[in-house]
């Protein structure tokens, strides 16, 4: 049975990839410029040895740890290096040219006083989602994550995840790039998972999804879609009044339940209407309408365009 956030992933589109695990020795430095689409974040492990981050606009700067996780859920302007003053290139040619096989910052042919320098290890790669589903688990995303390996030695099975995906980096096997777009996947969930352990106000979404009956009642709706939920049913299925269970989901979530409600269908019926070929009058029917004139008056007062036109204009492209 899927979860609510499962669903929520898998509507959004959500893939990943991580793009090189090397080292890098001194002098090193790379520029990240902000994503050009609003749908794509990056993040950054020190496997081993330091660095120094530099948010753009941000005044500090940050030095990373052996161990330490940087993630820019949102996408975000910033730098990596070796030094505060080390020169940096863009990190879209160091991705080009290590993707190649020439990585820029690790030059075996420098004085073996050179290549005694410091040497950092990265793991580096990035996320994708279509930011146009309107969800509050998208709207609580937080521009940076900084998981410093220091505060959270609970949490082993984070270091087995990036040690497996450092290993397959490095060392790729039949079947290494399925296996580090699914870990890079499930880096995304559990940065997720620990981002809101530290913070559960900035990631009310996820909080509620703890809940004993919001996340009851969330997993409900994105499990078992072919019932048409109320709010009564709802309140119901979890064994709270419905008064009690509106003003505790609108708290949690961020809005009420009918609201939820009304936009998930949407939002579904759209991403159906995106990535297959269904009949519009199945994907209608689904989402609680029993003839396609009523669910394109519905959808054209949500989305202010009509079901036709966005099936259209995927055809188009």
């Amino acid at each position: 049975m899927m979860d609510a956030l499962a669903d929520v992933l898998k509507t959004i589109r959500l893939s990943a990839n991580t793009y090189f695990c090397e080292d890098f020795r001194s002098p090193w430095g790379m520029n990240i410029d902000a994503p050009a689409d609003s749908g794509s974040g990056s993040f950054h492990v020190v496997v081993k040895g330091e660095c120094w981050l530099k948010i753009a606009d941000e005044p500090d700067l940050l030095q990373l740890e052996q161990g330490d996780i940087a993630a820019f859920p949102t996408g975000g302007a910033h730098w990596l290096s070796d030094t505060p003053t080390s020169e940096r290139q863009p990190a879209a040619d160091v991705v080009e040219s290590i993707l190649h096989g020439a990585n820029p910052f690790n030059n075996h042919s420098q004085p073996e006083k050179h290549t005694q320098a410091s040497v950092s290890r990265l793991l580096c790669g990035s996320f994708f989602y279509d930011s146009s589903v309107n969800h509050p688990f998208l709207k609580d995303l937080p521009c940076f994550i900084h998981i410093k390996a220091s505060d959270t030695p609970e949490l082993p099975q984070l270091k087995y995840l990036v040690a497996a995906l450092a290993n397959e980096s490095r060392f790729p096997s039949p079947g290494s790039t399925a296996m580090i777009d699914r870990l890079t996947e499930v880096l995304f969930i559990q940065l997720m998972r620990v981002h809101t352990d530290k913070a559960p106000e900035k990631m009310r979404y996820m909080s509620a999804l703890a809940d004993a009956k919001v996340g009851a009642a969330l997993n409900l709706i994105h499990a078992k879609s072919d019932i048409s939920w109320t709010v009564e049913r709802l309140a119901d299925s979890v064994a709270v009044s419905r008064t009690a269970f509106t003003e505790k989901f609108s708290k949690l979530v961020g809005v009420p339940p009918k609201t939820y409600l009304l936009s998930w269908s949407m939002q579904k019926a759209k991403t159906q209407l995106q990535t297959t070929a269904k009949p519009m009058i199945e994907i209608a029917e689904a989402s609680g309408y029993s003839s396609e004139a009523a669910f394109n008056k519905a959808f054209k007062q949500f989305f202010d365009e009509t079901p036709g036109r966005v099936r259209r204009r995927l055809r188009s492209v």
